[in-house]
């Protein structure tokens, strides 16, 4: 389940009502170690302008944002396609000091702690985890879900004639880089 857009009050019901063990927060996490300033939903917030706002002394340096921030004027991004800057950026990032790095990684450690704490009741579990582990005798607990399909179901003919039903043609708008 995607955490960017829900606020910490609606995952914790999904966690509630539901068998959620798991969450998407690669996007936010990207804001958080950058430095950028992020809502409870996880989103990254805006300056008057539309531009995001960076944390001046968090995460990435000023000058790093800068040129991030010129890279992807350049290319057209803004909003939700700023994510895609951690690719063309990567060595940069990484060839950032140690203190830089460093700093970008206890963003996004305080950042898990809270959510993990706070939003999925993972306060206290570290025993449990542990003895699950080593119940299994590696990280690998297995599997939690059943099959729900028939294997048959999906040979290489079934799914070419499935998709063959398909109504792709969207139209030559969007975003489809994904």
């Amino acid at each position: 389940h995607g955490t960017s857009g829900n606020s910490s009050e609606r995952l914790r019901a999904i966690c509630q009502k539901t068998a959620t063990t798991k969450a998407n927060v690669a996007t936010a996490l990207q804001m958080v170690a950058w430095g950028v300033e992020v809502n409870d939903y996880g989103n990254a917030i805006s300056d008057e302008n539309g531009n995001f706002k960076k944390v001046k002394g968090e995460g990435v340096t000023e000058e790093m944002w800068e040129q991030m921030v010129a890279y992807a004027a350049e290319k057209g991004w803004e909003g939700g396609n700023m994510k895609k800057l951690n690719l063309p950026f990567e060595n940069r990032l990484l060839g950032q000091s140690l203190e830089i790095r460093e700093r970008m990684s206890k963003r996004v450690e305080d950042f898990i702690y809270g959510m993990l704490v706070n939003v999925f009741n993972a306060g206290d579990s570290a025993d449990l985890a542990k003895e699950e582990l080593l119940k299994a005798g590696s990280h690998n607990l297995g599997d939690k879900a059943e099959r729900i399909e028939d294997p048959a179901d999906w040979t290489k003919e079934k799914i070419i004639a499935r998709a063959a039903e398909l109504d792709t043609d969207k139209g030559p708008e969007g975003d489809f880089d994904d």
